[in-house]
C-alpha cells in the first residue's frame, strides 16, 4: 500500500536518500491506534495538511518533534498481517483485546483509561486512551499466546465537520495507519507535485539549524502534556 507521512522536510528529506533509517514510534497513552509510526492511506495533502497544522500550533505539541518546515514523505508497505478496523475481523479481535484489557485491570485493581475529548467545543473524541490501550494489549496478547503479530493498525478516522447538513461525510475523514513493523517498508519517495524536489546541502544545512532551534525552545518550555 502507498501511505504518507507528514513530517519536517529535514526528516523527509534523510529518509528519501537513506540517510535516515527509521522513525521513531509514537507512544502517547492516548495515540488512538497504540504504539507505531503515523500515516494516511493514499492521501498525501491529508497528510501535509497534519503537517501544517503542528507547525502552525506547536504549542499543542500535535508531533513527537517540532515541524518547522512542514512536508510529507512517501512510503511504500508491504504488510502480510493487518489489524484492520474496517472490516468484521478487526473489529472482532478489538472486542477480544478489550476483555483482555478489562481482566488485567480488575486483577490489578486499576480503573480502565478512557477516551475523551481535548475541550468541550471539540467535535471529535481526540484523547483515545481506552483505544490505545485495547491495541497494545492486543499486540501484547498475541505475542503471549504465540500468535502471528500485526505489522500494522489500520482505521477509518471520521474528523471535521459535515460537508452537508445531516451527512456523515465529514471534512477531515481518512484512513489512519499505525505502523509496528517497520520492516514493512519497501522504500521512501517523495510524492509528486508537493514540492518534490530535496533541498540541496546548504538548503539542508540551514533548515537543520531552524530545526535545532525548534527542539530547543520546546524543550525550554518542559511542557507535560502533548494535547
Amino acid at each position: 500500500m502507498l501511505a504518507y507521512h507528514g513530517c519536517d522536510i529535514t526528516v523527509r528529506d534523510r529518509l528519501v536518500k537513506g540517510a535516515l533509517a527509521r522513525l521513531t514510534p509514537s507512544s502517547n497513552r492516548y495515540d488512538w491506534l497504540g504504539k507505531g509510526v503515523y500515516f494516511v492511506e493514499g492521501d498525501a495533502e491529508r497528510a501535509l495538511s497534519f503537517a501544517r497544522r503542528s507547525s502552525l500550533q506547536s504549542d499543542k505539541l500535535l508531533s513527537a518533534r517540532p515541524i518547522v518546515t512542514p512536508a510529507v514523505v512517501g512510503a511504500v508497505l508491504r504488510v502480510s498481517h493487518c489489524w484492520d478496523m474496517t472490516k468484521v475481523a478487526g473489529r472482532e479481535d478489538y472486542q477480544w483485546a478489550l476483555e483482555e484489557l478489562r481482566s488485567v485491570s480488575a486483577s490489578c485493581g486499576r480503573a480502565m483509561p478512557v477516551n475523551r475529548p481535548v475541550g468541550p467545543l471539540d467535535e471529535v473524541t481526540l484523547i483515545r486512551g481506552l483505544d490505545c490501550a485495547v491495541f497494545n494489549m492486543g499486540h501484547e496478547a498475541r505475542a503471549r499466546d504465540g500468535l502471528p503479530a500485526f505489522q500494522l493498525v489500520r482505521a477509518a478516522f471520521y474528523q471535521g465537520r459535515p460537508i452537508i447538513e445531516s451527512s456523515e461525510f465529514r471534512s477531515g475523514t481518512h484512513i489512519q495507519l499505525a505502523l509496528v513493523d517497520q520492516r514493512c517498508v519497501v522504500g521512501w519517495f517523495l510524492p509528486e507535485g508537493l514540492g518534490s524536489s530535496l533541498l540541496s546541502e546548504a538548503e539542508l544545512a540551514h533548515a537543520d539549524a531552524a530545526m535545532l532551534r525548534a527542539v530547543r525552545a520546546r524543550t525550554a518550555t518542559k511542557p507535560r502534556v502533548r494535547a
